[in-house]
């Protein structure tokens, strides 16, 4: 009996009338029945037949195909065609997440096992095609506050589409700041930004969720047990929009930037924050880069770029940058370089202006400094002790002694970190990854809730950041 009816489940799936989806609370695939609602060139939205929303999915079909496909492939490549049949599908579901009324909800995701042929005895099933999974619940409700809120999505989850095959031809994971803080900037080339809401939470003003801003949070550490994912995912985006702004002077420059931080024609994909900087210093594809301003090698770049960044979020949109304390190497004092230059030529861009009128608000006072993150003080900034300096330990202060520590470092030292990705034996099949790391779990509203991307399916390397005193 149970044989007969896994077999007709299977069947279901593979019949066409059908499309396997995971259950994020556990980890194994279900067989969700759907319909067709529009086959446009490059894409085919299905809807899962039980689920009742008044949304326009055929228009959205339409602008996905006509809008976003063209302007996202024309920055990150063209996508896989596993299937052979030159289109992208996009399932609208109610999202297996354990959502409840008023918490977290995973607005999205991409799924690498459809990336591997199916094995009909795994837990987690393959379509063998390109399938993008959208909220159909939460994700329409949130239409009622941000009304790009499901194309943005989209935009967000095919930049992982498009990567995720990079990513496979390397044997590489990118670091999860990267990927996402690309996806969420792909929402604003795909004409659905700037994202507002990510630099409220950024800033931690105009947003109940996101008490005292990014202060004291790590660009670089992401981790699901943290009460800080939110403000991660704000914090990728800005750092990701301010470098994406500052790499070319028009458009076409700046996306040939992006393209090349996934393809990596040039043998480097920015796969690490290491490679990201370093193809950001080869003018090839960030014409924009000026060496004599942001300097030579990776750790200056960007220790550089991410104070540029943390003054003009806080100091105001013209501060005094003409002596930024920085640490070279561990256990040195702290000696000072000219910013000036680098400000007049790199300042916030339009997109990210709701920054400069609304400045990173610290509530708390930070005691520890964590590697990629900036604590902000209204008044007694501390000093950097020469016995317990760490490298890339930086400071700026205004005459009120207002200002801003920060380490902007990694545990690579800004050179090449590669992951692989977990695959079998013989690379041609991936196993079955651990529970994903479901980050809905960690974020919970009290005005209203709060949507993520939220999953990665592939293990990621043990995390050896670091949270020191601040002598």
């Amino acid at each position: 009996m149970l044989l007969g009816a896994y077999a007709l489940l299977a069947n279901n799936c593979t019949n066409g009338s059908g499309i396997w989806a995971r259950d994020l609370t556990t980890n194994s695939s279900v067989c969700v029945t759907v319909d067709l609602v529009i086959s446009g060139t490059n894409v085919e939205v299905y809807k899962e037949r039980s689920l009742s929303l008044s949304y326009d999915l055929i228009k959205f079909g339409r602008d996905f195909d006509s809008i976003t496909f063209p302007k996202l492939i024309s920055t990150f490549g063209a996508p896989s065609d596993i299937d052979g049949n030159g289109k992208v599908k996009i399932l609208v579901m109610d999202i297996r997440d354990g959502a409840t009324a008023n918490s977290a909800y995973v607005a999205g995701y991409f799924d690498p096992v459809n990336y591997f042929p199916d094995i009909i005895i795994s837990r987690l099933r393959s379509n063998y095609a390109e399938v993008l999974y959208l909220d159909g619940k939460e994700l329409i409700a949130a239409l009622t506050y941000d009304p790009n809120a499901f194309a943005s999505t989209a935009a967000h989850e095919f930049q992982h589409l498009l990567r995720y095959p990079r990513m496979r031809a390397a044997n590489q994971t990118d670091e999860l700041w990267i990927n996402e803080g690309t996806s969420e900037v792909a929402s604003d080339i795909a004409g659905y930004g700037p994202q507002n809401s990510r630099m409220d939470c950024y800033s931690g003003v105009n947003d109940s969720r996101c008490p005292d801003g990014i202060n004291g949070v790590s660009l670089l550490d992401w981790d699901s047990t943290s009460n800080d994912v939110l403000k991660q995912y704000s914090f990728a985006y800005v750092f990701m929009r301010y470098l994406y702004d500052i790499s070319g002077t028009n458009d076409t420059q700046r996306q040939n930037f992006f393209k090349e931080t996934v393809i990596g024609e040039s043998g480097t994909r920015a796969n690490s924050t290491g490679n990201l900087i370093s193809l950001f210093r080869n003018t090839t594809y960030a014409p924009n880069f000026d060496a004599s301003l942001l300097g030579n090698g990776n750790s200056d770049v960007f220790f550089r770029t991410y104070a540029l960044l943390s003054a003009q979020s806080f100091l105001g949109s013209n501060p005094n940058l003409t002596a930024v304390e920085q640490v070279t190497s561990d256990g040195a004092s702290a000696s000072t370089i000219n910013l000036a230059g680098a400000l007049t030529r790199y300042p916030l861009s339009t997109t990210l202006s709701r920054i400069a009128t609304n400045q990173v608000t610290p509530t708390t006072t930070k005691f520890t400094i964590k590697q990629g993150s900036t604590n902000f003080y209204n008044s007694s900034t501390p000093s950097i002790p020469a016995s317990s300096s760490r490298k890339n330990y930086g400071r700026v202060t205004t005459a009120t002694t207002k200002g801003i520590f920060f380490w902007a470092d990694a545990p690579s030292g800004l050179n090449a970190n590669i992951k692989y990705v977990q695959t079998n034996e013989e690379g041609n099949t991936m196993t079955i990854p651990k529970k994903p790391r479901s980050l809905k779990s960690v974020i919970e509203s009290s005005t209203e809730p709060i949507p993520i991307c939220g999953i990665e399916f592939t293990d990621d390397g043990v995390r050896t950041f670091e949270s020191i005193p601040i002598e």
